[in-house]
């Protein structure tokens, strides 16, 4: 267990930073396994799975930055967080805050939640050509 402060603001960033990192693995890998799926269907999986993560993993992206891109000068504050989606309450039931003692329920904007899976996404994309020569 960590002994820093549950208020700290290096606390509440980790909390933040271990919500977005387990945001991201999940969801890079549902496209994947999804991905997978509808490469099935076809004769080279593995290509078809590298080019549906790279356009979703690019949507992702794109999407993200327009959820932080600010339409007034009122966005740039931080507002109240909206209520949990399905996806934020597996990642919470499978999140390691409680394990390392930050705080529970800090999470990063949506947005940044998106930009962060995008990557991940794209990481899994470029994984399969660099690694697997696909």
């Amino acid at each position: 267990m960590m002994s820093t402060d549950r208020r700290s603001p290096v606390a509440v960033f980790l909390s933040k930073t271990v919500d977005g990192v387990v945001y991201a693995v999940l969801t890079a890998g549902a496209a994947s396994l999804v991905g997978l799926a509808v490469g099935a269907l076809f004769a080279e999986p593995l290509v078809v799975l590298k080019y549906l993560l790279f356009v979703g993993g690019f949507l992702q992206v794109g999407v993200g930055i327009a959820q932080l891109w600010p339409s007034d000068p009122s966005d740039i504050q931080e507002s109240a967080p909206d209520a949990p989606s399905r996806t934020q309450r597996v990642v919470d039931r499978l999140s390691l805050t409680r394990r390392f003692g930050l705080p529970v329920g800090r999470h990063f904007a949506l947005g940044t939640k998106r930009f962060l899976s995008g990557l991940a996404i794209l990481f899994v994309s470029f994984g399969l050509e660099a690694v697997l020569g696909v």
